[in-house]
């Protein structure tokens, strides 16, 4: 979020990808907020994916298959309860 909302970071490896990202969201009328992972499965899929990976940045063509599920679930307004 701070890389987001914050001013542009200098020397860091992915300050080009930050920006284009920034670029995005202002051409796209977007509102970045927090969300606790609990109300976000499918960021947290692709954080624990990320995280799991030994590649520094991974391109996905498609979705991957387990993801699928979880967008589905998000575009019917499924709620998950905090436990």
């Amino acid at each position: 979020m701070n890389v987001l909302k914050g001013p542009t970071m200098r020397y860091n490896i992915y300050t080009v990808l930050f920006q284009d990202v920034k670029d995005l969201i202002k051409q796209s009328n977007v509102i970045v907020c927090h969300v606790l992972r609990e109300g976000n499965h499918c960021a947290d899929f692709m954080t624990k994916l990320g995280a799991s990976s030994d590649t520094e940045l991974l391109y996905h063509a498609y979705p991957p298959e387990d993801f699928l599920y979880l967008l589905r679930m998000d575009a019917t307004g499924t709620y998950y309860s905090r436990e």
